[in-house]
């Protein structure tokens, strides 16, 4: 276990593999080990970070507040720490949120950010705060447990998940309320118009919790950037097609100017993701 203090609290991350730095960002539930899988498939070729962020994973959780502004100093923060000049960026949900504004803010940062299934405008997401949703998504009085529900039809086992799923029973109600409220008041618009970074949407086609209709928020806003449909992807395509994933962000970040990434059939090959756990 790895961790740095940025404004008295505590940020834990996990570090593997070694080249040009890669900084993981996880989403509203869940912390940095659900991006296991895709940190060792490109861990040969990148140094690849993941953090937990403040009220989730190891990371402090006596904070009193949690939002997107805060998460974006926090990364900044952590890579004033770490001494990384520039990274780039892959977020989920909120942390391709945070990812989009932070390389928004300081472009000077960031080489290329990839956001997987992020909503563009907040709203859009609505119906997770509507009453009782939040029980639901912890499963506390009611057997609809939807968070965990998700990660468990993803064909992945073994101890690591079962410690994403602890992870993701452990965090605070109270948190989740706090960082989805930044969400829900979040429009990623005029951000992506203004953002200089290359940066690549990654969407999937069985999403139950962000629409693909943000697909196109991102096409239309994202000047020179480019957003990418994953067929039968689920709203966590980088653990049940890690293999397609991967292979997108290699070619994403070895892309010169705007040239368009393109999943290729030979990257479909199903792969087992019990020996990346």
């Amino acid at each position: 276990m790895s961790a740095v203090i940025l404004d008295n609290s505590l940020v834990h991350y996990e570090v593997f593999g070694r080249g040009q730095p890669v900084i993981f960002l996880h989403s509203w539930l869940g912390s940095w080990r659900y991006w296991v899988p895709l940190m060792e498939a490109i861990a040969d070729r990148y140094r690849t970070y993941a953090i937990d962020f403040w009220g989730f994973g190891d990371s402090d959780r006596s904070r009193k507040n949690y939002s997107i502004p805060d998460y974006v100093d926090q990364v900044i923060g952590f890579m004033r720490e770490l001494g990384i000049a520039r990274a780039n960026l892959v977020g989920h949900g909120l942390g391709g949120m945070v990812a989009i504004r932070a390389a928004t803010e300081r472009p000077e940062n960031f080489l290329k950010v990839v956001a997987a299934c992020t909503p563009v405008i907040g709203e859009s997401l609505t119906a997770l705060v509507k009453p009782g949703t939040l029980a639901r998504l912890f499963g506390r009085g009611s057997s609809a447990d939807v968070w965990i529900k998700l990660l468990r039809q993803v064909e992945v086992g073994g101890e690591a998940m079962d410690e994403v799923i602890e992870d993701t029973a452990s965090t605070s109600t109270a948190v989740v309320e706090k960082v989805l409220d930044s969400v829900i008041e979040a429009d990623l618009r005029s951000d992506l118009r203004r953002l200089q970074v290359p940066a690549l949407g990654i969407y999937a086609e069985k999403d139950t919790i962000v629409s693909i209709d943000q697909i196109r928020q991102f096409e239309d806003n994202a000047t020179n950037h480019q957003a990418i449909l994953i067929p039968k992807g689920t709203h966590f395509p980088f653990l049940d097609q890690t293999n397609t994933i991967a292979r997108l962000l290699l070619e994403f970040f070895a892309s010169q100017g705007t040239t368009p990434v393109q999943i290729k059939e030979q990257w479909k090959r199903r792969t087992s993701q019990l020996e990346y756990l």
